[in-house]
């Protein structure tokens, strides 16, 4: 008999088990298929992915919250062998550096110390989403600089409920679910990587040959958004600024207090792993917007000091010692490279104090931007 005259029966045989009604054989079924979910269950939790180069695993070249994943797993695989500043916030945290090397260099000589440091922003991060990240981290000495703008306090607390199911970050965070709780958001009965893995999986299938891009081809990640795009008119910045705070009004007073809550949660886990905070404002367009956001800057500003001083946490001030221009944005949220380079070392030089004032790394008064009675300042806000 040929091959493909003994691969027929198979064939047939094989189709005929997808009809079995035998109760014991489903049973037997779909036992090892429970057995199977639950094994790859486990390996996206204990981040065995990140033996695939990350470049394989990104649907798309700015797919931040694969990276964030496969980063954080990286972390807890192999720790930081010394101080680390981790930064979290939006994709305008995200546009604020030049790069994570760039400034680690910056961080290390205002510090006089060696500092590392890692991004851990994404576009569209909420509070929530930070949680998750910092529950995630390793043990050792750390500073967690967190993102603040308008977009951070308006968003929903239903996206965040999913974020117990993997969703945007296969990420198991007890800490998470406490919050939510605490916070009255109805949560799923069980905690599960599985309906984020598999919504990653169909996103994979469907981004990559939609994109002209093979599975499995290595793709470089991409940080920046605005690397090498034009800036938009002054006109569309403008017109971006009045439809955004149109939206954004009516959502933080919808959801503000709870996302404040979600920030305060961040402080807490942070107090209680021992890890240092700082909060900064991310760059705002003032030129082509409302200051005030709609009453929403000034608002969140007032709330978040009142936390800081709680929780005994810096508020740094990087943008009001910058003289940027409506050139340095790509629109509302984003800096372009020379607003990259004017922000970076004003920041770096804020992260070197709170880092002394946290006795973490580096001497008081070394990195010369907010010495003496300044830094008690730093801790004011």
């Amino acid at each position: 008999m040929s091959a493909g005259g003994r691969a027929a029966p198979r064939a047939a045989s094989f189709r005929r088990g997808f009809r079995e009604l035998n109760p014991l054989v489903l049973v037997v079924a779909l036992l090892l298929a429970g057995v199977a979910l639950a094994g790859f269950e486990v390996l996206v939790r204990s981040g065995v992915f990140v033996a695939v180069p990350e470049g394989r695993l990104l649907r798309i070249q700015h797919d931040d919250y694969a990276h964030v994943a496969y980063r954080v797993a990286e972390l807890r695989r192999d720790p930081p062998a010394g101080p680390t500043v981790y930064l979290f916030g939006g994709s305008g945290a995200m546009e604020c550096f030049v790069s994570e090397a760039s400034l680690a260099a910056d961080l290390r000589r205002a510090a006089g110390a060696d500092v590392g440091f890692v991004s851990l922003a994404a576009h569209g991060q909420s509070f929530a989403q930070t949680l998750a990240i910092v529950d995630n981290l390793p043990a050792g000495e750390a500073l967690l600089a967190v993102g603040l703008a308008p977009m951070r306090f308006t968003g929903a607390p239903e996206r965040d409920a999913g974020l117990l199911l993997g969703r945007t970050l296969p990420l198991v965070s007890p800490r998470l679910r406490e919050a939510l709780g605490a916070q009255g958001v109805a949560a799923p009965a069980v905690t599960s990587v599985l309906p984020g893995a598999f919504d990653y999986l169909a996103s994979y299938v469907r981004s990559r040959p939609n994109d002209g891009v093979g599975w499995l081809e290595d793709l470089g990640y991409s940080a920046h958004y605005w690397e090498g795009e034009p800036a938009r008119s002054r006109a569309a910045k403008t017109s971006e600024a009045e439809d955004r705070i149109a939206l954004d009004a009516p959502l933080y007073a919808e959801n503000g207090a709870y996302n404040l809550g979600m920030l305060e949660e961040v402080l807490r886990l942070a107090r209680d792993r021992g890890l240092s905070v700082v909060l900064f404002d991310q760059p705002l367009n003032h030129h082509v917007a409302d200051p005030t956001w709609g009453g929403v800057v000034p608002d969140y500003r007032r709330k978040v000091r009142a936390l800081a001083a709680e929780y005994d946490v810096a508020y740094l001030d990087v943008q009001q010692r910058i003289a940027l221009e409506d050139e340095d944005f790509g629109d509302i949220y984003h800096l372009l490279g020379s607003g990259r380079l004017k922000w970076q070392p004003v920041l770096a030089r804020q992260l070197a104090d709170a880092l002394a004032l946290e006795r973490i790394a580096g001497a008081p008064g070394s990195s010369g931007d907010l010495r003496g009675v300044a830094r008690k300042g730093l801790r004011a806000g």
